[in-house]
């Protein structure tokens, strides 16, 4: 089983306590973290224009039935 230091002396240049690999690593996990929320959010508005647009479908639907049921029956 390969454990975490002969990882790390595979690569010279990954030490955990190195500032400048620190740096990097903090650089990728903020914009891991916001392509995450990106996407959620993206979702979000999708899903929400979704549910609005099929409540608009339904009750303009809603309207033409009862539009052609009174031009059938004038009362």
């Amino acid at each position: 089983m390969l454990n975490l230091t002969s990882l790390l002396s595979a690569f010279k240049d990954l030490d955990p306590m190195n500032w400048s690999v620190i740096k990097h690593t903090l650089n990728f996990l903020w914009q891991g973290l916001l392509a995450i929320f990106v996407v959620i959010g993206l979702i979000i508005i999708a899903v929400k224009l979704t549910s609005f647009l099929i409540t608009k479908c339904t009750e303009a639907k809603k309207a033409r039935d009862e539009q052609a049921n009174n031009d059938q029956n004038p009362s």
